[in-house]
């Protein structure tokens, strides 16, 4: 299970085409023990000429995609950035 990081994003950003082929959710404690109640994670696992890629998203993110789309996934790191017209990238 791979948790969202909120720290500085050092890689580089990369492009390719992919295909969406499972989604995932599931809950988690964030400290074992201490918190009373799971919170939910989403991800996204894409099949790319480079092979598997698993990416940690938002619930809105996971309901705008569907298995079996293709389109090019922009990433960084752990981080997906776009995938297709689906996912777009933004910036604060």
């Amino acid at each position: 299970m791979n948790m969202l990081r909120y720290t500085r994003n050092k890689y580089r950003k990369e492009s390719i085409s992919a295909k969406l082929i499972e989604k995932k959710e599931g809950e988690y404690f964030a400290i074992p023990g201490k918190v009373p109640s799971p919170e939910a994670f989403f991800e996204l696992i894409f099949m790319t000429e480079e092979g598997m890629k698993t990416f940690e998203v938002s619930v809105f993110e996971y309901n705008v995609v569907d298995v079996g789309m293709e389109g090019t996934l922009v990433f960084q790191g752990y981080q997906l950035l776009s995938f297709g017209d689906w996912i777009k990238e933004f910036s604060l």
